[in-house]
């Protein structure tokens, strides 16, 4: 993640470079009263969250480890924003991500029969991620001639995080030798505000316009990201939301 963070600083750096160079050699100044954005993209980012649930089964030591590794989903993405002075634009985005992985229940169960010959627990679950996210949007719109503009931004981040933990695991016997351990696994979905940020640039060319209004096509690059916690089986564990986010889609200037 570090890495992404750092490459995508590197390009924002860059953009804001080649915008500013446009702005000063072309005069700069961008016509349309505001914009409306709506696409599809994808988020690359990844986070782990790992709980373990010491007990007592049959009098003896017992340990039972959630763990999950979330990665890429593909996201939905909207925004709307009007020019306030000069270039200068304030407006709202929207993205919804989701994602679904199979999370790793694993153990170590005493055996009902035979003192300390513990037996291995493995299952797998499917679990799912669900974030929403809006945010504020500070940019500066940079015109590249008649038909391209750059829009440079950022700013506060709100999310909302639906995520599906393993909050309870029950331990059941089958019918002798008792080798094989089964387990009902309790999922419920935990549900956390959270609040971070965003940075990126997002691209528009020209298709189509008239006295009104223009319509194109566009793509962006964002950065987003928040910090939290969720509960798991016995305590809180850290996770990110957002990571870096590629999309294509239509574009509207009015």
């Amino acid at each position: 993640m570090k890495q992404s963070v750092f490459v995508l600083l590197v390009m924002f750096g860059v953009c804001a470079g080649v915008a500013q160079d446009a702005n000063a050699q072309m005069g700069g100044t961008w016509a349309d009263r505001g914009y409306v954005n709506i696409g599809f993209g994808v988020e690359s980012g990844s986070s782990s969250i790992t709980d373990t649930r010491n007990l007592v089964i049959y009098e003896e030591a017992a340990t039972i480890t959630s763990n999950t590794t979330w990665t890429s989903g593909s996201l939905v993405d909207a925004g709307f924003g009007v020019r306030v002075w000069r270039n200068l634009t304030v407006g709202i985005a929207y993205h919804q991500e989701e994602n679904d992985t199979d999370s790793e229940v694993t153990g170590s169960i005493p055996s009902p029969i035979i003192f300390n010959r513990p037996r291995e627990l493995n299952q797998e679950v499917v679990l799912e991620r669900k974030e929403k996210a809006a945010h504020l949007v500070i940019g500066w719109a940079v015109p590249l001639g008649a038909k391209i503009d750059v829009l440079l931004f950022g700013g506060p981040s709100f999310f909302r995080l639906e995520q599906d933990a393993v909050a309870d695991v029950e331990i059941g016997e089958r019918t002798a030798p008792f080798t094989e351990v089964v387990a009902d696994i309790d999922i419920e979905t935990r549900k956390k505000s959270l609040t971070g940020f965003n940075v990126g640039a997002d691209v528009t060319y020209i298709l189509w316009s008239n006295d009104d209004v223009r319509v194109g096509a566009g793509g962006f690059i964002r950065f987003t990201q928040a910090s939290g916690s969720v509960l798991l089986l016995e305590t809180e564990q850290s996770t990110d939301v957002g990571g870096v986010q590629f999309g294509f889609g239509a574009r509207i200037r009015f």
